[in-house]
């Protein structure tokens, strides 16, 4: 870390306070300690009158300040797939999905494939994310070491399953044990807790309970999360009874294997009946929103208002690589209008609209919460990591704004914004994106 402050100024800050609003200051100067801290967030004047004459590293007046971005559900291993249709879930995941992981056993293949995924997620904006990785060993510990190289904060696992998949993808719950030890005893923790080691078996359908015993075992004995798939697709949860035919409904299955955990991240969540939510609340589970995802693969609308109306944490998650692009910005986008269709056709959401406040909280604070850590992420706030990106406003349309109120910068910024108007990315303080004015390259 730096041994000195560094002060920024930008144009227009943009960061979620509680209750899910958005504090607005233009322009504005922060402050980043030598331990890549946020340590002043405030006006000129107010920079003044707290250093007196001050030199600030100038992003110009046309430069937008956000938290770094929160995605709380991805796949690195299904990153070539980026895009590619095969049917709804089950089949895509046979035909398409299962063969390209089975190319993860080339450990070099993995590295080079996992540069390529850090990269494009850091061109995004994103600062954090919580990966599932490939389903070896050898290959998931060369993913951490490039993740370590790329500087972002990145909570990723091996992928586990042991039946319905194709034998090379299986391991048996002690393979398992013994993979998990071997690769979270090198990376949970690295670089002062940037990189950590999450529990991921895949889903109850390619995982037995047996295997899924064991993955909650070894996540409460060594304090760790635990990420995995529920309820995404009509078919799935058909495909899943069959498996688990003694279980009363899906969350059972791991209610009984003892998943449930206020560490556990639970991606879809689309067909949870009233006894499964309210068993998750009382769990304190969080839920990884992928509305792109979910609309790409034909899977549902999740009743994101309900949900959060109920109290569930809840962050965003791009879901690569159905979910067709690492941006968490579009997916916040996708998160709005999802609810906007879901109102339609259900009678008692029909005035839910998510802000575009609350959407960008999602993006951020809310999946910083998602995953435990909203004291370190999540905002621009004093004594936080200084985990932040920077726009240039004039990549945003139309050229010649309307308003330039608040919130009409904010829904410009949703609506408009692209990975092209990232200029440059933070993570503690450090710099670890920048996009060439000239060339678009980093």
């Amino acid at each position: 870390m730096r041994n000195e402050l560094q002060l920024y100024r930008v144009g227009l800050l943009l960061t979620p306070i509680l209750q899910r609003e958005v504090r607005c200051l233009s322009p504005a100067v922060i402050g980043i300690d030598g331990e890549g801290r946020f340590c002043f967030v405030g006006s000129d004047a107010e920079a003044r009158q707290r250093f007196g004459d001050f030199t600030a590293t100038d992003f110009g007046p046309h430069s937008i300040a956000l938290p770094g971005l929160v995605d709380v559900h991805t796949h690195l291993a299904q990153y070539q797939a980026l895009a590619l249709e095969r049917g709804k879930l089950l089949q895509w995941l046979q035909e398409l999905i299962l063969p390209l992981e089975q190319r993860y056993a080339d450990a070099s293949f993995a590295e080079r494939q996992a540069e390529l995924f850090f990269r494009s997620v850091l061109a995004c904006g994103t600062t954090t994310a919580v990966v599932f990785g490939p389903p070896f060993a050898e290959a998931t510990d060369r993913a951490f070491a490039a993740a370590a190289r790329a500087g972002l904060r990145v909570l990723m696992g091996q992928t586990l399953m042991d039946q319905a998949v194709p034998e090379v993808l299986r391991r048996t719950p002690q393979q398992a044990l013994l993979e998990m030890e071997q690769v979270a005893s090198r990376w949970h923790g690295h670089d002062g807790g940037r990189l950590l080691y999450v529990i991921s078996p895949r889903f109850a359908g390619s995982c037995s309970e047996h295997l899924l015993r064991a993955c909650a075992e070894f996540a409460r004995h060594h304090g760790l999360r635990l990420q995995t798939h529920l309820a995404e697709t009509p078919e799935e949860l058909q495909h899943v009874s069959a498996l688990f035919p003694d279980a009363p409904d899906y969350t059972a299955i791991y209610e009984r294997a003892g998943l449930l955990g206020e560490r556990t991240i639970l991606a879809h969540c689309i067909y949870l009946s009233d006894s499964e939510r309210a068993r998750l609340r009382s769990a304190g589970c969080a839920i990884a929103h992928c509305p792109r995802s979910n609309r790409f693969l034909r899977s549902g609308i999740m009743p994101l208002y309900r949900y959060l109306g109920e109290g569930f944490r809840i962050g965003l998650g791009t879901d690569v690589a159905a979910g067709y692009s690492p941006s968490v910005l579009e997916e916040a986008r996708e998160a709005r209008e999802m609810a906007k269709v879901r109102s339609l056709y259900v009678p008692e959401e029909a005035t839910a609209v998510l802000s575009p406040e609350e959407a960008l909280w999602l993006a951020t604070l809310g999946g910083a919460a998602a995953i435990g850590l909203e004291q370190r992420i999540g905002s621009i706030e004093v004594g936080k990591d200084a985990d932040l990106l920077v726009l240039d406003s004039r990549a945003l349309l139309p050229a010649e704004p309307l308003h330039t109120d608040c919130r009409s910068w904010l829904l410009r910024i949703l609506y408009t914004g692209s990975p092209e108007a990232i200029r440059a990315v933070a993570v503690r303080g450090r710099f670890v994106f920048q996009r060439n004015s000239s060339t678009g390259a980093s």
